[in-house]
């Protein structure tokens, strides 16, 4: 499956209006891809969550009798991703 550039994405949302004077849409464009570009960057990326997974089963190792609820974090991203997508 190719993923879709934030550009091609601002066309497919936003097309190029051919017949008028002026195409309005490109505001649009414009700033949608400054919004998306702009959230991306407060994204979390899969390495900062594994980092955020390790150390919270390191501070499950000082607590008493304290079993981690997933084993493992392919366990509890695959859980999250489902949370996240609605299934």
């Amino acid at each position: 499956m190719n993923k879709e550039t934030i550009e091609e994405a601002s066309l497919r949302l936003y097309p190029i209006d051919l017949e008028g004077a002026w195409d309005f849409n490109k505001q649009y464009r414009d700033e949608w891809i400054e919004g998306a570009k702009w959230q991306a960057e407060r994204m979390y990326s899969e390495e900062d969550l594994r980092k955020a997974f390790r150390h919270s089963r390191q501070a499950l190792i000082f607590e008493k009798d304290m079993p981690p609820v997933y084993e493992s974090f392919e366990e509890w991203f695959e859980q999250f991703k489902k949370k996240q997508s609605g299934e």
